[in-house]
């Protein structure tokens, strides 16, 4: 499956949650700090686990960042 992740296309070998992707992206590391867009729609970490991944969507994954 093609999908755009922080404007990088990359393929993934099949369809999972939005949270199986993103710590599988963050190879697990913390999740707070952490905010996901699907498609341009920012979507509540509370709704991760039941929002698909999908062919051709395009996720960006920010992180906070503290300083000044």
């Amino acid at each position: 499956m093609n999908i755009k992740i922080n404007g990088e296309s990359v393929q993934i070998a099949e369809k999972m949650s939005l949270e199986e992707f993103v710590i599988m992206r963050l190879n697990k590391k913390e999740l707070r700090g952490i905010a996901v867009a699907v498609n341009d729609m920012i979507v509540p970490k509370s709704k991760w686990n039941e929002t698909a991944v999908n062919e051709n969507d395009s996720i960006e994954i920010v992180h906070a960042v503290q300083g000044g």
